[in-house]
């Protein structure tokens, strides 16, 4: 996986600071992901977020849940008129990231998932974890989505109105079986 890498950051890194520093809202209660995104794999929300130094265009939150695995998900902040690509993410599963940092030892540059994703002052994508991520108990409670996301507000500074988050709810337009990559038929014996 290649190195993102954004010189708009890197020459606006208060900026970019504030945005993730500043107290950004939501106003969505519930978050319904029924939609199929893009890439047809994910479904997808598009919440619209408020942020005071967001002028020029609408920041965003985009909640993608895999379509065959519903504990595979990200929630990422995006402000297309400043960086094209989300300026904060979390991902819950997925490969491991490189931070091929200098001054980093080979061994600290691996960070499994769930991470989180920022820039640091050189404009370079970063993946880390929180001292929650870090911790096997605390971790393994921020698999249920709707944990996860409060931790996502508490890392990026957004709430629903004063200190509520919202809640989501996957495919709640079907019959709301929850899919996941194991076999329906291990350990049925076919006689």
């Amino acid at each position: 996986m290649g190195q993102k890498k954004f010189p708009q950051i890197k020459e606006n890194y208060s900026f970019y600071n504030n945005l993730l520093a500043e107290r950004k809202s939501i106003f969505t209660e519930v978050i319904e992901i029924n939609k199929t995104g893009n890439n047809h794999n994910t479904l997808e929300s598009v919440e619209e977020v408020t942020h005071p130094s967001a002028t020029e265009d609408k920041m965003v939150l985009l909640v993608d849940v895999k379509v065959n695995n519903h504990n595979f998900f990200q929630f990422k902040l995006r402000y297309k008129s400043f960086v094209p690509t989300p300026f904060f993410r979390f991902d819950s599963d997925g490969e491991t990231h490189r931070n091929k940092v200098d001054g980093v030892e080979l061994k600290d540059q691996a960070i499994t998932t769930p991470h989180f994703h920022k820039f640091n002052e050189n404009g370079i994508e970063i993946a880390y974890k929180t001292d929650k991520l870090l911790d096997p108990k605390e971790s393994k409670a921020l698999e249920d989505i709707n944990i996860c996301i409060i931790h996502f507000f508490h890392e990026s500074n957004t709430r629903l109105k004063n200190d509520d988050f919202p809640e989501i709810k996957i495919m709640s337009d079907t019959l709301g079986f929850k899919m996941t990559k194991e076999d329906p038929n291990q350990n049925i014996a076919f006689l």
